[in-house]
């Protein structure tokens, strides 16, 4: 998780690798954004997912964040990309784990906020 992190802090959009199905219309960058979210799940890893949040506001994560990570170590996740259709900055995100367990978030690009163009995920609160 160290390129993640590394990534958050020099304000870029972190990639990592781990076995991920994408389907939709994603980028290299989202598809890496969700592949370090997925990890950090499955590692258990609070400071991977601060890693991947948003970031302004600032997003807090909890142990509540990891609801998901035994469904992240089941097997090969398929994500699926949907851009918003009124919002370019935003695209809808549903995974479903190998389980069968789904979750609906989403990725915000950043320069929505003011800032540079880099993606992070709709985590935290």
């Amino acid at each position: 998780m160290n390129a993640a992190w590394a990534a958050y802090q020099s304000r870029r959009t972190p990639s990592c690798s781990w076995p991920l199905r994408d389907r939709g219309q994603s980028t290299a960058a989202q598809a890496g954004l969700v592949r370090c979210y997925l990890k950090a799940l499955a590692e258990g890893n609070i400071q991977g997912l601060r890693a991947v949040a948003q970031y302004d506001p600032p997003a807090h994560i909890s142990t509540a964040d990891l609801a998901y990570s035994a469904d992240a170590r089941a097997g090969l996740a398929t994500a699926t990309f949907t851009p918003s259709p009124v919002d370019s900055t935003y695209v809808l995100l549903a995974i479903r784990y190998a389980n069968g367990a789904r979750e609906n978030t989403g990725l915000i690009n950043m320069a929505a906020m003011g800032d540079s163009s880099v993606w992070r995920m709709s985590i935290g609160s």
